[in-house]
């Protein structure tokens, strides 16, 4: 019961930020200024954007597409050939190994940002720890077990 529980976890916190990244990068894409999000342009001056939309479109890419695909191979344990060679770690499913590289890719997206524009956003605090539960759910022996590769 309780690999259950931390295996849908898992899926839930990708699914949400899979969400979370498809809205927030769709916003910035379709909005450079960052004004449908109430993000001032002023905040990319000490960086080398001159709008949004690269970071939207690097955000759809990390943030919103790829934990898509995660979660589709958490949920459906299929074996992709592709994502099977970018996979570390051979005696797991690759979509277990890729949910490690969404937490990583999270908290990374994250450091980047508060070197780039600065930190004290609540939101930069909440996303770190989600990337944060997103690896150590994604290390609990529970669901590690259940996305060992099968002989």
């Amino acid at each position: 019961m309780t690999s259950k529980i931390l295996r849908y976890l898992l899926i839930t916190v990708i699914i949400f930020l899979a969400l979370s990244g498809l809205f927030g990068s769709i916003s910035l894409i379709v909005d450079s200024s960052g004004s449908n999000l109430q993000l001032s342009i002023y905040l990319l001056e000490s960086t080398i954007f001159n709008n949004y939309l690269l970071p939207g479109i690097i955000l759809l890419l990390f943030l919103g597409l790829f934990p898509c695909f995660v979660a589709y191979g958490l949920i459906t344990k299929k074996r992709i050939k592709v994502a099977n060679r970018l996979n570390i770690y051979k005696k797991r499913y690759w979509a277990w190994t890729f949910s490690l590289y969404c937490g990583i890719i999270l908290i990374l997206w994250i450091d980047i940002q508060v070197m780039l524009l600065g930190g004290g956003y609540p939101l930069q605090t909440i996303y770190a720890l989600l990337g944060v539960l997103i690896i150590i759910l994604t290390l609990t022996p529970y669901v590690t077990r259940f996305y060992k590769k099968k002989k």
